[in-house]
């Protein structure tokens, strides 16, 4: 299933409100730098994402560099569906 850059977005910023009740000012924002999202919290978003874009991101993709913000958990995302 293809989704759009800004479906993308917005999926991805809607499962962190969902998991941590705070929005996302922008795609660049720091969310592991800044205490938004934990170790716990990353997992969380990687099996909800998995779910809603029927992707699999394997345990070495889940990282501090691929979650740090909505823009690198977008672009991990799409070199997932590419390599489909």
């Amino acid at each position: 299933m293809q989704f759009s850059e800004e479906k993308i977005s917005k999926i991805i910023s809607g499962k962190i409100f969902e998991l941590t009740f705070k929005k996302i000012s922008s795609t660049d924002e720091e969310l592991v730098d800044k205490g938004i999202l934990t170790s716990i919290t990353i997992v969380e978003l990687a099996v909800g994402l998995e779910k809603t874009l029927s992707i699999s991101i394997s345990f070495m993709e889940i990282n501090k560099e691929n979650f740090n913000s909505v823009n690198a958990i977008k672009k991990l995302i799409q070199k997932i569906t590419s390599s489909k």
